[in-house]
């Protein structure tokens, strides 16, 4: 296997959740990668029906009350993405949405560039929409889909062994 891929597949196993980060701010330059890599995330017929609210410094503190784990509450950086329906395409066939999948793509691209350069994220689900909603003022029509805590790690970011399905429960061919 060429280098360059052996490094990319070890790349993807060093990802993973990060729950407590050092007490070091993200430089600007890196922050504006990833905000390039959301805006330029593919998506369902280009419709791009994502927004996202970046959420630092003093602002982090009101902010804070959305989180349960107190690990999160220490990350310098926290993105809230947002998906909004009205903007998406819709699959005919079945009246499926989009948004979130359009959103989930960008958000999942911008851990995969933030993870390269070194920085530290979680995927935080575990939240109130509406609370986050009322604190920045995200209007009605939008809809909250993860917060993203962001943050050089505490911990290095290494390969390790996730408890994961066999491939056999997971992988169909051609039939289930």
């Amino acid at each position: 296997m060429d280098r360059d891929i052996e490094r990319f597949y070890e790349f993807l196993n060093r990802r993973r959740s990060v729950r407590e980060f050092m007490d070091r701010e993200i430089e600007e330059e890196k922050l504006s990668r990833f905000l390039d890599v959301l805006r330029n995330a593919q998506g369902a017929a280009n419709r791009q029906p994502r927004h996202f609210i970046v959420v630092k410094g003093e602002k982090r503190e009101g902010f804070n009350r959305v989180f349960t784990k107190e690990g999160f509450k220490n990350a310098p950086l926290c993105i809230v993405a947002c998906a909004e329906p009205d903007k998406a395409w819709v699959r005919k066939a079945d009246r499926t949405n989009y948004a979130w999948v359009d959103t989930t793509i960008a958000i999942t691209e911008m851990i995969a560039a933030s993870s390269a350069e070194g920085i530290g994220t979680c995927w935080v689900a575990a939240i109130d929409p509406a609370q986050v909603k009322t604190i920045l003022d995200i209007p009605e029509n939008i809809e909250v889909v993860a917060v993203i805590a962001m943050g050089y790690p505490k911990e290095p970011l290494v390969v390790q062994e996730k408890a994961r399905k066999p491939l056999e429960e997971i992988i169909h061919h051609e039939r289930w």
